[in-house]
């Protein structure tokens, strides 16, 4: 039973927690930066840097994922909600590696306070 279990090809867990782990993290160190600011700064640096780096290596499928998760989207469809090429690439080529740049700048802080 074990060995047949290796052959079995199981399908990927939903990564819906993933978003909620995010924010969840950045209060954390923020609570943290509260008492310990250069404990803080590195925390937020660190979470923003993995975060935005994960969003800019898997941007083709959260991309088709959106689009696809929208054309069954029930209730409100506008124009800010409805899969745009101009959004994706401001998140693409902007948001997102200013989220990295801030990330970096709350590491140098961090650096220049201890």
């Amino acid at each position: 039973m074990l060995v047949s279990n290796l052959f079995v090809k199981h399908k990927k867990a939903d990564p819906r927690l993933i978003p909620a782990a995010f924010v969840a993290l950045l209060a954390l160190f923020v609570i943290i930066g509260e008492s310990k600011p250069v404990m803080g700064l590195i925390g937020i640096g660190a979470t923003v840097i993995l975060a935005g780096t994960l969003v800019e290596i898997m941007r083709e499928s959260i991309w088709e994922t959106y689009r696809g998760s929208y054309k069954k989207q029930k209730g409100f469809k506008g124009l800010w909600v409805e899969p745009n090429k101009i959004y994706y690439n401001i998140n693409v080529w902007f948001l997102w590696p200013f989220v990295i740049f801030m990330g970096l700048l709350c590491l140098y802080a961090a650096y220049i306070l201890s």
